[in-house]
């Protein structure tokens, strides 16, 4: 698997359908499959967080969920052309999940969302089975949260805590549950449960989702400066990195 990296965070060049081609693998062994999404503020931010480095560097999928992701790469002559965002990710492992009746378990978001996410999920992909939905404000200590996911045994696990949660979460808890695919999801929770619309098709076809959201919602507006703040310190890595190599 060909990857790229980006300030010492790597990022695999990746397409949904190398990812959905294979679950069988992970489902069938012992393995454990952990698709996690890495965008520009993953990266920007990842010297704040390096257990989460750490946890990216041994996962077996980095996602490259991010067009500004794509762009330092395809500037660079690097491997990654194509995005793969997170909430596409996330409706093909239910699409797969419901298509051979696998199982699901979700963690994370709003007591309210996770509700309404959970029903319109099942309305959607009604041979999917749901063994269980916590929303992120439980009150569950995490080991019992652990020990709840692991009396279920989903085979796919979706947590939705928001970054740097999710992911430290995750970082911790792997290797003690018995799942065989994990995702962190972000906010795709809100999204699933009609709480939160997502970008009309015209943002999405040109990759512009992260502008509609930033707009969209005035505490994220802050963000619309860094993508271009994320591109310009991934260039200056690279060229850093480059004549350290000669």
């Amino acid at each position: 698997m060909k990857q790229d990296t980006m300030m010492g965070v790597p990022i695999d060049a990746l397409t949904y359908e190398e990812i959905v081609k294979d679950i069988p693998e992970y489902l069938e062994t012992d393995k454990k499959m952990t698709a996690i999404s890495v965008n520009p503020q993953i990266v920007t931010e990842a010297r704040k967080y390096p257990e989460i480095v750490s946890f990216i560097k041994e996962s077996t999928h980095r996602i490259p969920d991010g067009i500004g992701i794509v762009m330092v790469s395809k500037l660079t002559k690097g491997p990654i052309k194509t995005r793969v965002a997170g909430i596409e990710l996330m409706t093909k492992f239910l699409a797969y999940a419901n298509e051979h009746k696998r199982s699901v378990f979700f963690y994370g978001a709003k007591p309210e969302v996770i509700k309404d996410a959970v029903k319109n999920i099942q309305n959607q992909y009604p041979d999917l089975h749901i063994k269980g939905a916590v929303d992120g404000y439980t009150k569950l200590t995490e080991e019992e949260l652990v020990d709840q996911i692991n009396d279920q045994q989903p085979d796919f696990l979706f947590v939705g805590l928001g970054f740097p949660r999710q992911e430290q979460w995750l970082a911790r808890n792997v290797d003690k549950l018995n799942v065989s695919i994990f995702q962190d999801v972000g906010g795709s929770f809100d999204v699933f449960s009609g709480h939160v619309k997502r970008a009309p098709q015209f943002y999405i076809d040109y990759h512009l989702e992260w502008l509609y959201r930033s707009v969209s919602n005035p505490k994220r507006i802050g963000r619309i400066f860094q993508l271009p703040v994320f591109v310009w310190k991934s260039l200056l890595w690279k060229m850093r990195k480059k004549e350290c190599e000669k």
